[in-house]
């Protein structure tokens, strides 16, 4: 909290009481002075002294302490006086420190968006890999997983666990190294010539597979796979409370665009972009390099398929980057973070804040020397 020099909300009452002060006094010591023109002289006064015995009185010790005690309850009591008008003056006056609060940043809510289609296996084990690094950084940010091919499944709900984020991402980078050792272990093996103990191999991480991809691949037959639009789409309205604005919302998109469709899909990339601009939701876009996207055949055309997910992803304020030798996946990461739009600022509010304390001890002691001087017997 940042304070800045004290001020007072109604400076005008300091003048105000100060003012009617000055002229109370005024009208009492007047007041005064008129009523002892009334009374006897000094002259008659030190006359009285010569009679009897009365000169005798000045010199008793008791006479002088209670001469000296009646000047300084005196004093005491103009001394209180004075402090009490300047307590009350001030505190009529209401003096505050105008503050600058910092409440806090605003957070992010960050959805990782994983095509996990077989093409993908080495990108999105990459991306998982470094995507610790961001995790571990997060501090009142909240992470969630979504994978889709033919269908999308909630992997990892938004949360601000750490830990478990981690923990989640350790068991998807296990998936996609299954990933790859079915494909270069077991793609062109003939199983019936396996051994027993091969084949219980190839069981067992055939089940482990289907642990992680069962959901993904709901209707396949029927739908086709690596269904863009209806991933990005139900990744969107996986953010909780998406119509409130407290937060960023990001999603990190993995993805060839490569869209095997057997019929229209219900939310094509384009549209489903809109939906993520339209809620405010930043989209940054993570392509094969060339190389790997090769592996799909000649049915695809590389750059076309950059070109529209780059458009989707930029529509939505976001970046679209190329994964390869030169720009690693965890270069991305460290892109996505320092880009414009990941960016959060500090929610800060100026607060006046009433600061009563001293004027209320200067008046407080103020009246306690009056009482004082006032017990002492002026």
């Amino acid at each position: 909290m940042e304070l800045n020099n004290l001020t007072y909300r109604h400076p005008e009452y300091v003048g105000y009481c100060l003012g009617i002060s000055i002229v109370v006094l005024v009208l009492i010591i007047g007041f005064r002075i008129w009523k002892s023109r009334k009374t006897i002289g000094n002259k008659e006064k030190n006359k009285t002294w010569g009679y009897g015995a009365m000169w005798m009185i000045r010199e008793m010790p008791g006479y002088k302490f209670r001469k000296i005690k009646y000047y300084v309850c005196c004093v005491m009591a103009l001394v209180g006086v004075i402090m009490t008008i300047v307590g009350s003056a001030q505190l009529m006056a209401r003096p505050s420190y105008t503050s600058k609060i910092t409440t806090g940043v605003k957070r992010r809510d960050i959805f990782l968006c994983l095509d996990v289609s077989y093409s993908l296996y080495g990108l999105n084990y990459d991306f998982a890999e470094n995507l610790k690094s961001l995790v571990q950084g997060l501090d009142g940010d909240r992470i969630g997983i979504t994978m889709y091919n033919t269908t999308s499944v909630l992997y990892l709900p938004m949360t601000e666990d750490k830990d478990f984020a981690i923990e989640r991402l350790d068991e998807m980078e296990q998936y996609f190294i299954n990933q790859k050792k079915l494909e270069e272990d077991y793609a062109d093996v003939d199983y019936y010539s396996m051994s027993d103990e091969e084949f219980d191999k190839y069981l067992e991480l055939s089940d482990a597979l289907q642990l992680f991809q069962a959901g993904t691949l709901t209707n396949s037959s029927e739908k086709g796979s690596s269904l863009i639009g209806e991933g990005l789409a139900s990744c969107l309205y996986s953010f909780p409370y998406l119509e409130d604005d407290d937060r960023t919302r990001v999603i990190i998109m993995v993805t060839d665009n490569a869209e095997n469709a057997f019929k229209k899909p219900t939310v094509e990339l384009k549209e489903a972009a809109g939906l993520c601009a339209k809620n405010n939701v930043t989209v940054f876009g993570v392509f094969p390099p060339e190389e790997e996207f090769d592996l799909l055949g000649e049915d695809y055309d590389y750059e076309q398929l950059k070109n529209e997910m780059k458009s989707a992803v930029e529509s939505t304020g976001g970046a679209f980057y190329v994964a390869g030798s030169d720009f690693d996946t965890s270069s991305i990461v460290k892109s996505i973070q320092q880009h414009e739009a990941m960016q959060v600022d500090e929610i800060s509010m100026t607060k006046v804040t009433d600061v009563p304390t001293t004027s209320f001890v200067i008046c407080f002691i103020g009246i306690v020397l009056v009482a004082v001087a006032k017990g002492g017997g002026i």
